[in-house]
């Protein structure tokens, strides 16, 4: 007889067989022959009814049972695979020895036959998925063609689902499935949850009996148990329910994870079916790999593309010499957000007075941007606030100001970027042509001061904002301090400027700025028009202290009338800025307000400091010290020699007092009552509190 591939020649009538192989579950699968009445299943679980006789790997137990007309046959067999087997062959009579080893090898053919017909059918579906890898670029229908060759490949199992690590969510998410429900995508576990959470975990594949399995879920949390057994509901009843989980892993990063489940029983899921997985979860990894890669690229072709785009819009602007209005607008309308830009040098914003601007003029943010080369982000009490810095030789010299109703996307910052060096360019620009015109008025000063053409000068002086017939003084201004960059003492230079010519507003003068100082010529009918421009300039300077900036010093000549007097004028500040760079006292002062001091600012401070020191050193001994000479007599010049008032300031008695003046007087080797010490005492006093 022939049935499904086994052959049997015997002189009787021909008969039925069938064949079962042992399970992970120990128990009898069928795998060949006609579908089984009740008895025929009874029969492959009796175990008394099978040869119990021992048997080696070659050889094989057989019996005839004459209740059922059958010639059963148990046996080992080790290829393609270690299993159990058990068959049967319905004949009227016993099989001679011949035929029974011909049905044994018939069997072991048959079995061997079904393994080639698996490898082949598996070596196609690895074909195809390799074939998927190059010819799809869509990573979801990938993953699901990839899943849906896994269960044609390994046939022993029945459906399947892959999850992918979420870096976001640090969670394990549903990608693709075969035979499950649609709530497997709500099905989202953590890290050591459920069989995917281990198998991620732990980085090693597994395959779990049902007593394995049901412990690897039984922390899954309540909800993620209720999507999981309704995406399951069609093997509610099953108890054969066996899985094989690997993990998805390039090199050594951990992607995600590939399940399988075996609803039916068919056979038993070995190593070789772990390791199929295996390769199926290895070309998972790849597609993802290389869609990433794909994605990447597309990306960055796109960026390209876009930025290009970006390079051309500000080119065009370039070109056509927009003023930094029209540059701002364009910013914002590239990146649909709010955007200010300020220029610190003129401290002036564009569009001027917008909301954002009106704002930040209130905050003291504007303080704290002079060092700042690096992009930075505040946050305001509505939303935050995000500055681009522009920067020339390593200097800030403005910003762009973003108002953030959403985060800064990179093709953002590429716009921020590209409008930064247009504006550089067109406030360097400027800064060439004002450097050009401050050179003119620095030479236009210097002819000032010379006064050799007095017609020429007086034309002159009206095209650099002077009136001849008008008074006139000098302000000479110089900012010192430890700025070794030279663009940066330019840049603090040009604020400074800014703020002076936003202080003295429609105010006519000759203002500029040459090397490390400013020079303001102004003019002022009368003394009190000149105290007015004098606190206008002290209210710059006022606001200068405020600011993380070089210390600002600055002196004033006094009023004249005529233009051959700036020279004296000129001279007068110099003095007056001398005065104060030698005292290390920053601010403003007039060469009036110097008093007896102008007599010594061209006496060099080492000889101020040795007189000083000549005339105090005999007080200053520790004897002197602890007597508390020194302290006596500087307290009885401030008091203008009164003893009740030096005694009531020194909390001691007038005895005491004059006991002391005499020490003094003995330690000097002078005489206090002689209008020539007296003088000489008095002046080493005031040039020590003001040297």
């Amino acid at each position: 007889m022939e049935r499904k591939g086994i052959t049997v020649s015997k002189s009787t009538d021909a008969s039925t067989c069938h064949v079962w192989i042992l399970d992970a579950t120990d128990d009898w699968v069928h795998i060949c022959g006609d579908p089984l009445a009740n008895h025929e299943k009874i029969m492959a679980s009796n175990n008394d009814a099978w040869p119990k006789s021992t048997y080696s790997e070659s050889n094989y137990a057989t019996c005839y049972d004459p209740n059922t007309c059958s010639q059963l046959f148990v046996f080992e067999t080790s290829v393609p695979e270690s299993a159990s087997i058990r068959a049967c062959i319905y004949t009227d009579s016993l099989l001679s020895e011949l035929e029974c080893d011909h049905f044994v090898l018939q069997v072991r053919y048959l079995l061997l036959q079904q393994t080639l017909e698996r490898h082949w059918q598996e070596h196609e579906t690895w074909l195809e998925g390799l074939h998927s890898l190059t010819s799809m670029l869509k990573l979801d229908e990938l993953l699901h063609n990839i899943m849906h060759n896994t269960l044609v490949a390994i046939p022993a199992v029945d459906r399947g689902f892959l999850m992918l690590y979420d870096t976001d969510t640090q969670k394990l998410v549903p990608k693709a499935s075969i035979g499950m429900g649609p709530s497997i995508y709500d099905f989202k576990t953590d890290l050591g949850e459920g069989i995917g959470g281990k198998v991620f975990q732990d980085g090693v594949g597994r395959i779990y009996n049902i007593e394995q399995g049901l412990e690897a879920i039984s922390n899954i949390r309540p909800n993620n148990m209720k999507n999981l057994m309704e995406a399951m509901e069609d093997s509610a009843g099953n108890s054969n329910l066996t899985a094989m989980a690997v993990p998805v892993r390039m090199n050594q990063d951990k992607l995600g994870v590939m399940i399988v489940h075996q609803i039916k029983k068919k056979r038993k899921l070995t190593n070789d079916d772990l390791r199929r997985l295996q390769g199926f979860a290895d070309q998972t990894a790849i597609a993802i790999t290389n869609a990433r890669l794909f994605s990447d690229l597309k990306e960055t072709n796109e960026y390209l593309i876009k930025r290009n785009q970006i390079h051309e819009v500000f080119t065009k602007l370039s070109l056509k010499d927009s003023d930094l209005i029209m540059v701002a607008k364009t910013v914002e309308q590239m990146i649909s957000l709010p955007v200010s830009l300020f220029d610190m040098a003129k401290n002036e914003w564009y569009p001027h007075y917008s909301p954002l601007s009106r704002r930040l003029m209130d905050t003291d943010y504007l303080n704290e941007w002079e060092s700042r080369v690096d992009a930075f982000t505040i946050n305001m009490s509505e939303n935050a606030v995000h500055f681009y810095p522009i920067v020339n030789y390593g200097v800030p010299i403005g910003y762009f100001v973003v108002e953030l109703h959403r985060p800064l996307l990179p093709l953002d910052t590429i716009v921020l970027e590209q409008g930064s060096a247009l504006v550089a360019l067109k406030m360097v620009n400027t800064y060439s042509m004002t450097d050009l015109f401050y050179k003119q008025c620095y030479e236009f000063f210097n002819e000032l001061l010379q006064y050799k053409e007095p017609n020429l000068l007086s034309s002159k002086s009206r095209d650099f904002g002077l009136y001849p017939d008008k008074p006139l003084f000098v302000t000479v201004m110089q900012l010192s301090g430890n700025v070794p960059a030279v663009k940066k003492r330019e840049t603090y230079q040009r604020m400074l400027i800014a703020a002076l010519h936003k202080e003295l507003g429609a105010i006519e003068c000759l203002l500029f700025g040459f090397h490390d100082k400013v020079t303001i010529i102004m003019n002022a009918a009368t003394e009190f028009e000149q105290k007015f421009l004098i606190k206008k300039l002290n209210n710059v300077v006022k606001h200068w202290v405020n600011k993380d900036a070089p210390i600002l010093f600055g002196g004033i000549g006094r009023l004249y009338l005529g233009l051959e007097h700036a020279a004296r004028s000129a001279e007068e500040a110099n003095k007056s800025l001398a005065y104060l760079l030698n005292r290390g006292t920053p601010g403003l002062i007039s060469f009036d307000s110097i008093g007896i001091n102008r007599l010594f600012l061209n006496q060099q401070i080492e000889d101020i400091q040795q007189f000083i020191q000549e005339v105090f050193a005999p007080l200053q001994t520790p004897k002197a010290k602890a007597s508390e000479l020194e302290l006596t007599l500087r307290t009885y010049i401030a008091a203008n020699r009164s003893i009740s008032e030096t005694a009531e300031r020194l909390h001691i008695h007038q005895n005491t007092l004059y006991h002391r003046i005499r020490k003094i007087e003995e330690s000097l080797a002078v005489d206090l009552n002689d209008s020539n010490v007296w003088l000489k005492i008095l002046l080493a006093c005031h040039l020590s509190e003001s040297y």
